[in-house]
């Protein structure tokens, strides 16, 4: 009697607890997001990533307090439509941007009209002409856009110094601290040409884009100096990103938008919230779209329908090792030859595959016509195909198609599937491997 007596009094204790945990109030949600991306920055550059130079003293030993992502893969490596994705939670493709030109689709929501729906105060300080034109898609929701027109000072230049832009950031939060609040800082520094008033360009010992790197993390450094001034720094969820990286004649290419390969691809992503439960590195590759949900999932709001993104809060949380999808894709179209690049990858296999445009009926005289949704085949022999180890060849130096065609068949089906869930296609069977590639299979024991 006196046992059922005690499972009993435990069994009350523990339903106590449980009506004790249901009336706790929930952990208040985020309401002040910082978003910080930097144009054309490599995370290769960056001491926190392995750099052996002092480019990034701020951002490191901010980032020894964050949750550093290691392989964060852009989707596209142009600005415009790498920054439409993550501001969408969409391929390139579907925001209906390939290249720098035209503008994020009217029928996607960004995150900026998102947040001013929730009663957010809403910000920009940019740097970028094309980011800040009102065509392009990046000023719908926001309430202040600093400033209103970019004005390069130099001909056929796109960016101004951040240090134009700067002032405008530091008088707005004085002002506009204390209330709920999404910003969006871009610097476009490290982006050629050299930045005007950059004192660490000429100077001795220093490369011009270790120059341009060191001068953004100053920048960065007056940023929390700033959120710690007027009272909020660990009120913040701040995400430090960039659009793109570049290339400096790795694979015989230089600057970014014909690469694809991951001097370009990789990107920084660094994340920091109040009470975050453990900080440190995730080696898992994470999409650069993924920052969508996961800023929604942060401030407690809900991703709209058909995201393609996933929220990276149950791996900064250690719920979860890797994202349940496993496969990444970028894409770069080229419409000037007709050809496209896409690639796809997973935690060990990356492929590229350039394929030529196959859209009939054309002009061919039409020098602009990049607004027009890019159509490809990958099935048969289309396309051009390289294939790289991660794990053994991070550089990509090494390609390895030839010897692995059922990793390269493997990844082509990924493709085809994404194609699909894009609605570029109907969902169809892969095509048959070839005898080669069969005979391939059978010696590594798949068939």
């Amino acid at each position: 009697m006196k046992k059922w007596l005690l499972v009993g009094a435990v069994g009350v204790a523990l339903l106590a607890v449980g009506a004790v945990l249901l009336l706790r109030p929930a952990s208040p949600r985020i309401d002040k997001i910082v978003l910080v991306t930097i144009d054309t920055l490599r995370a290769r550059q960056l001491g926190s990533y392995g750099y052996d130079r002092p480019t990034s003293p701020n951002i490191d030993a901010w980032a020894e307090k964050a949750m550093l992502f290691e392989n964060c893969i852009v989707q596209a490596p142009w600005t415009v439509p790498s920054l439409g994705s993550l501001f969408t939670g969409h391929y390139p493709i579907e925001v209906g941007v390939y290249t720098n030109r035209g503008g994020i689709s009217p029928d996607l929501r960004t995150l900026p009209q998102i947040f001013r729906a929730h009663g957010y105060r809403t910000a920009s300080f940019n740097t970028h002409v094309l980011l800040v034109n009102k065509s392009g898609g990046f000023r719908r929701g926001f309430d202040d856009v600093f400033p209103d027109t970019v004005k390069p000072a130099r001909i056929n230049e796109h960016k101004i110094p951040w240090s134009t832009t700067e002032p405008y950031l530091m008088q707005w939060l004085d002002e506009h601290a204390q209330e709920k609040f999404f910003i969006w800082i871009h610097s476009m520094d490290p982006h050629g040409p050299p930045t005007i008033g950059n004192p660490y360009l000429g100077r001795h010992g220093w490369k011009a884009y270790d120059g341009e790197v060191r001068w953004v993390d100053e920048a960065f450094g007056r940023i929390l100096a700033k959120l710690e001034d007027v009272g909020i720094r660990d009120q913040v969820l701040l995400i430090f990103t960039a659009d793109h990286g570049e290339a400096f004649g790795e694979h015989g290419l230089s600057g970014h938008q014909d690469v694809m390969y991951d001097e370009v691809l990789n990107a920084p992503l660094i994340i920091q919230y109040p009470d975050m439960g453990r900080t440190g590195r995730i080696a898992a590759p994470v999409a650069l779209l993924d920052v969508f949900p996961t800023i929604l999932d942060l401030a407690g709001l809900p991703a709209p329908a058909g995201t393609r993104g996933e929220s990276l809060v149950p791996l900064i949380e250690g719920q979860r090792a890797e994202r349940q999808r496993p496969h990444l894709f970028s894409s770069r179209y080229h419409f000037l030859d007709d050809h496209h690049q896409l690639a796809v990858r997973n935690r060990d296999w990356k492929m590229l595959i350039r394929v030529r445009d196959q859209n009939e009926g054309r002009p061919k005289n039409v020098t602009v016509r990049d607004r027009r949704q890019p159509v490809w085949k990958l099935d048969g022999k289309n396309g051009r195909v390289e294939l790289y180890h991660l794990e053994k060849d991070r550089l990509e130096k090494n390609d390895v198609a030839a010897q692995h065609p059922e990793e390269v068949e493997s990844l082509r089906r990924a493709l085809l599937d994404w194609q699909a869930d894009l609605g570029l296609v109907e969902r169809r069977q892969a095509p048959e491997l070839d005898e080669r590639s069969r005979e391939a299979l059978r010696a590594l024991g798949y068939e």
